[in-house]
């Protein structure tokens, strides 16, 4: 994958993740970002790996490991990319979507997450004045 493909692929996880989460939780960014951080389907800080991931780790990576942007995000951070890669392709594969939620705005997923559920319950009252 490509970093733009694991940004694009992460913001989706971030999604699938606050479609889960209550009302009072969209309202708690701070809060909103430890849940994103620790969620496996969004960076896989906490299993190790990313459930959501098709295919493997060690193919994955292949197309960011070059990449300027994710070496400029990576070396930002201090990182030892030869510590990290000790752990194998898993290790590395989560530290590339840890660093994607960089650029990934909470506030606009919040706001699309909350337009989603607009829409959903205006379909229900929709759909429940059609069967009366």
């Amino acid at each position: 994958m490509t970093y733009d493909e694991y940004i694009a692929t992460t913001k989706k996880n971030c999604m699938m993740v606050l479609a889960d989460c209550d009302n009072e939780e969209l309202e708690n960014i701070e809060h909103l970002r430890k849940i994103l951080w620790e969620d496996d389907r969004v960076t896989g800080v906490i299993g190790g790996y990313c459930t959501s991931t098709e295919g493997n780790a060690a193919e994955n990576i292949k197309g960011t490991l070059f990449n300027k942007e994710f070496l400029k995000d990576f070396n930002e951070h201090n990182l030892n990319m030869q510590t990290i890669m000790a752990y194998g392709p898993e290790a590395v594969d989560v530290v590339i979507r840890c660093l994607c939620l960089k650029h990934i705005s909470i506030l606009e997923l919040v706001e699309k997450e909350r337009e989603n559920r607009s829409e959903k319950e205006k379909d229900t009252r929709r759909n429940s004045v059609v069967r009366v």
